[in-house]
């Protein structure tokens, strides 16, 4: 990760992995999707507190069925309105869920699903406070998988923190996110690692069949990861997700173009260097 970011910052090091065997086959899974991008459903719920310095360590629950128009995004440090904004399959996908359900590749989607505004700080209110509220929601609905996605650098940590507390309650996890050096360091049970800029760890907005194939590798790899604490690298490219976007719609790159007062901490965050 670039040197550049939070340089001064404590990063969590872990030594020890927790981790909960997936006894069951795909088919009998019941899946809940949890993602530190700071989505919300805005006639039902408050946005996050963008103020708060430290962040925000509450969490929104996210209906089953919901649609692009009902869902907004608030996160502290990476704009996310152009993508996510766009197609909250990006980091979110819930459709391509519904989908996987309809064809019983999985069991069922979760009644409900979960955000965070991942950029915290200290994570002990998130850990602490938040994380026992939405365990007893996932064994309330009887999830045995979830998917968590991470977004921003502080966000990949926190979902690795939230992946380890609910492994230890029994619930088999996955993260996915872009920056291997957090993942390292924090030691979720299973991660994988797309190249892929914040917000888009699913595909570009737009391109199902790269979110879909991206999804699949996440589940199977719920059984195929055998080591505590293995990361996953996929073989897909960014180039080629956005090429498929803008063949699906071909104003997307308007629509996702920079804005022009961007800050120069945000564009360090999605830099290149972030990736490794």
């Amino acid at each position: 990760m670039d040197p550049r970011v939070l340089a001064d910052y404590p990063w969590v090091v872990n030594s020890d992995i927790p981790w909960k065997h997936l006894s069951k086959e795909l088919p009998e899974v019941k899946v809940a999707f949890l993602t530190t991008a700071g989505l919300y459903t805005y006639k039902l719920t408050k946005h996050f507190n963008l103020a708060d310095p430290n962040g925000d360590t509450s969490f929104r629950e996210i209906k089953k069925g919901i649609t692009q128009g009902e869902i907004r995004v608030s996160h502290k440090d990476v704009n996310l309105n152009r993508c996510v904004g766009l197609d909250f399959n990006c980091i979110f996908p819930l459709d391509v869920l519904a989908d996987l359900e309809k064809e019983k590749k999985i069991s069922s989607s979760s009644e409900i699903h979960f955000s965070v505004m991942g950029e915290i700080r200290d994570p002990k209110n998130l850990l602490h406070e938040t994380v026992p509220k939405i365990l007893k929601q996932l064994q309330k609905f009887l999830v045995d998988v979830v998917v968590i996605s991470a977004v921003g650098p502080l966000g990949h940590q926190n979902a690795g923190l939230i992946a380890r507390a609910l492994e230890e309650e029994d619930l088999t996890t996955i993260v996915i996110g872009g920056l291997r050096s957090v993942f390292k360091n924090v030691k979720p049970p299973r991660s994988i690692l797309v190249r892929f800029p914040f917000g888009q760890s699913f595909g570009a907005p737009f391109d199902r069949q790269t979110q879909r194939e991206i999804l699949q590798d996440c589940l199977v790899h719920l059984k195929s990861i055998r080591e505590p604490g293995e990361i996953a690298e996929l073989p897909f490219r960014w180039e080629e997700s956005y090429k498929r976007a803008l063949s699906i719609k071909p104003d997307l790159m308007t629509m996702t173009a920079p804005e022009a007062d961007s800050t120069t901490e945000t564009k360090k965050r999605i830099s290149s260097e972030d990736f490794k």
